[in-house]
């Protein structure tokens, strides 16, 4: 048991109660130490970077990390200073982030994929003195950086050769490779980061996040929010040393980032794969326990299951199976998806206890289709405001494989987790109440709980209800304490009868049309009437084959009337007020997030349809590789 750098108090708070027995220490420097001296030289970190496998093991990681803390401060580092990370997921990753926080610095992780002038605004408003970028973000980037003192670039052979690109030959700021820094470090600079106390409260991460809503903001998490976060995921996750997790998640994001922390305190081994080209070779290869991702991508799993037994010639057998399992699933209440989908489970390598979706909210009916294959999908619940962790389904396998304990509470993202308070309260501005309605705004309190907007006070304030956390989520709690998330209060519709219109939900309904890709349902006017509008991207290759069915030439008019005929079905089903009164049609893919969710306030309301445009709209369709010749057929998971 490890010694808590927090003195429990006399309280029945939960979260002090979690702090009191945690085996975490509540700093990611702590943490670090605590896993070096309990796992030594276990293999923690894997990569396989050019069909060659390459990685660290927790001791060498903690080394590593003091070697580059050391470095750092002999770059004129100071403890709080903010060190900016433009990086694909892996080892220098792991060394700079523990590097930074063993300096004492705030780690500000930032999307690779933001625009040139997105980074330079990050960048200057976290005032990092110091940037880590790949190589391959450098060229496009470089222009971007000039407000900060050093660069320091990962897998750059340019600046190995002393050939900066760009601006960067001429002064500031200066250009280091990576594998570097270590060697800067100076007796003194190391004798500074021995001096270097980081507490609980301390600053560790920036996050930028703007998820949704539009609008980037500074999320300020400490490492008591960090810590007590992973402690809390390590409990709910049944996390421990002989778990193996496939991460392909960015670490940009605070899920990916915690369950990094988490897995290095349970000593889980860790394997990163950026390319989801490659993730069926990563699973047959690693063989993992657990696996993290965003519905969208298991969505793409299940469909890709399909598209394999069809190629095969498999199709009938595939049904056959899925009615076997139904049968013995309702007869004699016993799972038998892993039996006969053996070959399904194989290709996700044979070995994994339950899958995890996270970041955006998961279709019932896929986690059905998971079930019935005998793979335990499970969901939570969380922003980046709570470190990020606020719920989750908790995972017991006699459940799963002798009731319809999971099948029962699709939809639910579980209970809080430990530490964590969950309540609902009033939304008046929407005339929603929860003693009359039976949900409300979710509100959560616990050491999780982030320390603030970066620079926005105003901004913090309006976040809090006193001292819990709004979340601006809608939700129901069952009698058993499972969240039910139901919407966005912010976009709830109200209508000028008084009734109101979840977009959640309907977007989750029109989404299961195939002929429909992309949704987003928002207000629209009529005449000074508020209606309900949807915007809508039909997904091309399924309208093209319905149209083609029907023999109906491909032009707007006959898109729409197709879209037009399913949204009169679903209005058969559903309450008057909620049918869509305004159809709207895109000719390309809705801005998404790094999650791949929609981010409704970057949406624009169309002003006409490209047919051309759309033609060629559709993402290429992914295809299964592997680290030498490219796979020709498409696999389990892309």
């Amino acid at each position: 048991m490890v010694t808590n750098l927090f003195k429990p108090k006399d309280s029945t708070d939960p979260g002090e109660e979690l702090i009191r027995t945690s085996t975490i220490p509540l700093t990611i420097p702590g943490m670090l130490a605590d896993a070096r001296a309990r796992f030594a030289g276990k293999v923690t970190y894997r990569q396989k970077i050019q069909g060659k496998w390459e990685q660290l093991s927790t001791q060498s990681a903690y080394e590593q990390a003091q070697d580059f803390a050391a470095g750092l401060v002999a770059l004129g580092h100071e403890k709080g200073d903010r060190v900016a990370i433009i990086c694909e997921n892996g080892l220098p990753w792991v060394v700079g982030a523990f590097g930074n926080a063993i300096a004492g610095g705030v780690w500000v992780p930032l999307y690779v994929e933001l625009g040139g002038e997105e980074v330079e605004e990050l960048v200057k408003r976290s005032g990092a003195k110091i940037v880590i970028i790949s190589a391959k973000k450098l060229e496009r980037l470089e222009s971007h950086l000039g407000s900060a003192e050093h660069v320091i670039v990962v897998g750059s052979d340019e600046t190995k050769s002393g050939k900066p690109p760009g601006f960067l030959r001429h002064g500031r700021p200066s250009l280091i490779p990576f594998d570097q820094v270590a060697s800067n470090a100076t007796d003194d600079s190391r004798a500074e980061v021995a001096k270097r106390h980081v507490e609980p409260e301390d600053l560790a991460t920036i996050i930028f996040t703007s998820g949704t809503t539009g609008g980037m903001k500074g999320v300020m998490l400490t490492h008591k929010n960090l810590m007590t976060n992973a402690e809390s995921t390590r409990r709910k996750s049944q996390a421990e040393e002989k778990d193996r997790l496939l991460l392909v998640l960015p670490m940009h994001h605070a899920f990916p980032f915690t369950m990094f922390l988490t897995t290095t305190a349970a000593g889980v081994e860790l394997t990163f794969e950026n390319d989801l080209l490659r993730v069926r070779d990563r699973l047959e290869e690693v063989k993992p326990t657990l696996f993290i991702a965003v519905p969208a991508l298991f969505e793409q799993m299940y469909r890709t299951i399909l598209r394999r037994a069809e190629l095969q010639g498999k199709m009938e057998l595939f049904k056959r199976g899925l009615r076997v399992v139904d049968v013995a699933k309702r007869r004699i209440g016993v799972n038998l998806g892993r039996l006969v989908f053996r070959e399904v489970h194989q290709l996700l390598g044979g070995q994994l206890r339950y899958a995890f979706s996270g970041g955006a909210a998961l279709k019932p009916e896929v986690a059905q289709a998971f079930f019935r294959l005998g793979l335990p999908l499970l969901q939570g619940y969380g922003l980046t405001e709570a470190a990020p962790c606020v719920a989750a389904q908790d995972w017991n396998l006699r459940k799963f494989l002798f009731s319809n304990h999971y099948e029962e509470q699709v939809g639910t993202v579980g209970t809080a987790m430990e530490g964590v308070e969950v309540d609902l309260i009033d939304v008046p501005e929407k005339e929603i109440y929860v003693n009359l309605h039976g949900e409300g705004e979710l509100v959560i309190r616990g050491p999780n709980v982030f320390a603030g907007y970066w620079q926005a006070p105003e901004e913090t304030a309006r976040a809090m209800a006193g001292e819990w956390l709004r979340t601006g989520d809608l939700a129901r709690l069952d009698k058993a304490g499972n969240i039910y998330i139901t919407g966005r209060s912010k976009y709830v519709i109200v209508l000028d009868s008084g009734e109101k219109v979840v977009p959640d939900e309907l977007e989750e309904r029109i989404g299961e049309m195939d002929i429909a890709e992309d949704v987003c349902v928002l207000p629209t006017q009529h005449r000074n009437k508020t209606q309900v509008g949807a915007i809508i991207y039909p997904n091309v290759e399924a309208m093209l084959a319905r149209l083609a069915d029907r023999g109906d030439e491909v032009k707007e008019a006959t898109i729409r009337a197709a879209i037009q005929q399913e949204l009169d079905e679903l209005a058969k089903k559903i309450a008057p007020h909620k049918r869509v009164s305004d159809l709207m049609l895109s000719d390309r893919p809705l801005p998404k997030t790094a999650l791949r969710d929609v981010a409704r306030g970057l949406v624009a309301k169309p002003d006409s349809f490209d047919l051309e445009r759309w033609k060629t709209s559709a993402p290429e369709e992914e295809a299964a590789s592997s680290d030498s010749e490219p796979d020709q057929e498409s696999a389990a998971t892309e």
